[in-house]
């Protein structure tokens, strides 16, 4: 048997997606309010509440029926517990509930900023004729700015420099635990909105 799953909005509604959620099809399913549209000789049901079916939170099990419409608003009702709740604008009701099915698919998105001065992720590791290799990865930390981490290396080593680059906060650092940097570079020079940073190795 499918499992099925109650949103709480509040301590009034909450809801669910039914079967016609992400599109019409040959059968109904759950959902309780449907119409049909006949397409290349097939019958499709499709949701006439954009697959968003309300209930109550104190019964999650009953849908919410629908008492009164007017203008503007419709009210709702429990037949179980008879409470009735007025919605002013159902389309704006199911919009939030919409945004709130929106956290958990979200929740570990990669965050893109489009500042003119951000670099991009390099994904491959680039090398060039002296055998020399530049690998980049762009991460996050604690304060939620940006962390673009740059590696340095030579193909007959597994040895690596490291450095990270913080343009929020304007600092360029490495990491002493791995490689020394002079052994793979004689400078480095990262440009800022308003300032450049300078470091240079001696072998």
């Amino acid at each position: 048997m499918e499992d099925k799953t109650i949103y709480r909005l509040d301590d009034s509604i909450s809801f669910r997606k039914c079967s016609l959620f992400e599109c019409d099809q040959v059968t109904f399913g759950d959902c309780t309010n449907f119409s049909t549209t006949e397409r290349n000789w097939t019958t499709y049901y499709g949701c006439n509440q954009d697959g968003i079916h309300f209930h109550c939170t104190k019964h999650p099990e009953i849908e919410l029926e629908i008492k009164e419409t007017k203008y503007y608003s419709s009210i709702y009702f429990c037949p179980k517990c008879h409470n009735s709740i007025e919605i002013e604008n159902p389309m704006e009701l199911k919009s939030k509930c919409l945004r709130m099915l929106n956290i958990p698919a979200f929740k570990e998105a990669k965050l893109v900023r489009l500042d003119d001065w951000y670099i991009h992720e390099i994904k491959e590791k680039v090398k060039d004729d002296s055998g020399y290799w530049v690998t980049t990865n762009v991460k996050t930390d604690k304060d939620g700015d940006t962390i673009i981490v740059v590696y340095v290396g030579h193909k007959d080593s597994n040895e690596k420099a490291q450095f990270f680059i913080k343009p929020e906060k304007g600092q360029l650092t490495s990491d002493h635990k791995d490689m020394d940097p002079a052994k793979v570079l004689s400078k480095i020079e990262v440009y800022f909105k308003d300032r450049k940073l300078t470091q240079e190795f001696d072998d």
